[in-house]
């Protein structure tokens, strides 16, 4: 009986145990901002908002495992909400690309520049590419631009950290293309 008793604790026991989570964040180089001089007029944008599609909203990081199904890993997750970390990084790197703009997630002048974002895809695929995918639309006075943007970038090594640095990586070259973007339509 005791016998008994002993393994039904132990199969109750190895049901009961979870794998350990692993938490990701996107690498961000704050040092990378320079201080700023104090500028008049209209110099702000406003990351106004980020806007994640529902399967990149979870908390598990998002993976395509066949041309038509997907996954939110239930072991690897994001060490905060996705679209703070995709704001926050946004920020250093508009800031680094547009140093004679002021770039912030909250209105600092009566009326900024404004930028959103809608991400459809962000997430690692089967066949060992990253996806980055979506559009931004960028106000200024009465023009308003909007672009999409989408991104297939090889992922070089095996695992959830080569994932997570891929993803910021491509991150990096969106936050690029949207600088340029700003800067040749500011030019007179």
């Amino acid at each position: 009986m005791r016998y008994l008793a002993f393994i039904a604790v132990f199969m109750l026991a190895a049901c009961s145990s979870t794998p350990d989570k692993a938490y990701y964040q996107l690498p961000i180089n704050a040092t990378k901002i320079q201080e700023q001089a104090n500028t008049t007029g209209r110099n702000q944008i406003w990351v106004q908002r980020i806007t994640l599609s529902d399967m990149l909203a979870a908390n598990g990081i998002a993976y395509q495992t066949t041309d038509v199904s997907y996954t939110n890993a239930s072991s690897h997750v994001w060490a905060s909400p996705l679209d703070q970390q995709l704001a926050q990084a946004l920020v250093v790197d508009l800031s680094t690309a547009l140093p004679n703009r002021l770039v912030a997630l909250q209105p600092l002048e009566s009326q900024p520049d404004t930028l959103d974002i809608t991400l459809t895809g962000f997430h690692g695929r089967y066949d060992g590419h990253v996806i980055i995918q979506g559009y931004w639309t960028f106000s200024h006075d009465s023009q308003i631009i909007r672009r999409s943007f989408d991104l297939a970038l090889e992922q070089t090594e095996d695992g959830y950290p080569a994932l997570v640095r891929t993803l910021s990586t491509g991150w990096q070259q969106v936050a690029n293309s949207i600088a340029n973007e700003i800067e040749s339509s500011s030019r007179p």
